[in-house]
């Protein structure tokens, strides 16, 4: 497993981490064979076997349904010790009607909430959660996981971000280390403007949705026909590829292993079968550069299809 520089944080990311969110709870398409969640047992060992196959990030939230008390659980009696990064989710309807002290104290719970659950005494990386403009505004939040900080509670600060506006918006304070945004073949926006912005200021970069929650893998066979130019454009790809890649996953992986402003690569996997799968992609490099010219002509800039908020009665 090849490290990459997070930015300029001083530490190191595996070129692909792990997500959680899968085992946390049911994800996918309803109705898809591939929609529940794993068991308590297959998670603890998913888990394990990332760590020894040389994942050092694992990736997770409050929001996660319980994959933080799993991550606790799977790491007790190891004596393996991943970069674990989390998220304070804050509801937006907070930002309106709450005081300072209120939205202090909803942080600071959720950190300690976090700790507890993944048995640790610090968090490696605290994102906010769905960062905009407006959460932003409110200088009491900043201002919390700064003291966090001090307090030894976290030690980078990230937010996580859906639109390119609140990517950019959050790289003007320079709290704000890391980004987790969503990027694959298929949704290439982040790619305009906010990658070289990140490179420019030394913001680590992991990205998410590699895989655009299984249309980019051979689950595509069960996509949903409202999303049914999804497949015809992934098709579109694999001609392209030809021969220089096997199945949909391996041209996902490495397509965005090709781009040296990402950090790493977040894989949300169900079990050790789907892990092995997927690392077995990095052995075989970045992709040419003249296909990856092609490829980069292939994203689709319809957001309903491309972006999963616009999917909640599918997923």
């Amino acid at each position: 497993m090849k490290l990459r520089k997070l930015g300029n944080t001083g530490l190191l990311a595996s070129e692909v981490s792990l997500g959680t969110a899968e085992i946390g709870f049911d994800y996918g398409f309803k109705g898809s064979p591939h929609y529940s969640r794993p068991s308590l047992q297959d998670s603890i060992r998913l888990i394990r076997r990332s760590l020894d196959l040389g994942i050092n990030w694992l990736d997770t939230a409050r929001a996660y349904g319980n994959s933080e008390e799993i991550i606790g659980q799977a790491l007790q009696g190891t004596s393996l010790k991943p970069h674990i990064a989390s998220k304070v989710r804050i509801d937006p309807e907070m930002l309106k009607g709450s005081d300072s002290a209120s939205l202090r104290k909803e942080i600071f719970h959720s950190i300690e909430e976090s700790l507890r659950a993944l048995r640790i005494d610090s968090i490696d990386l605290l994102y906010i959660h769905n960062a905009t403009p407006e959460f932003l505004r409110r200088t009491v939040i900043r201002d919390s996981l700064e003291e966090a900080v001090r307090k030894e509670k976290i030690q980078v600060v990230g937010a996580t971000c859906y639109q390119e506006e609140s990517a950019l918006a959050v790289m003007e304070d320079p709290l704000f280390r890391v980004l987790q945004v969503p990027f694959s073949l298929l949704n290439q926006r982040m790619s305009q403007r906010v990658f070289p912005e990140a490179s420019r200021k030394g913001v680590g970069l992991f990205v998410r949705s590699v895989f655009l929650r299984g249309v980019l893998t051979p689950q595509i066979v069960s996509l949903p026909q409202r999303l049914a130019p999804l497949h015809h454009q992934a098709s579109k790809i694999l001609n392209v590829l030809g021969q220089e890649v096997d199945g949909l996953a391996e041209a996902a992986v490495r397509f965005c292993l090709s781009l040296p402003a990402i950090s790493s690569v977040l894989m949300g996997l169900k079990n050790e079968a789907e892990l092995e799968s997927n690392l077995s992609i990095l052995t075989r490099g970045n992709l040419p550069e003249a296909l990856m010219t092609i490829l980069e002509t292939l994203s689709i800039e319809d957001q309903t299809l491309v972006d999963p908020t616009y999917w909640q009665d599918l997923i």
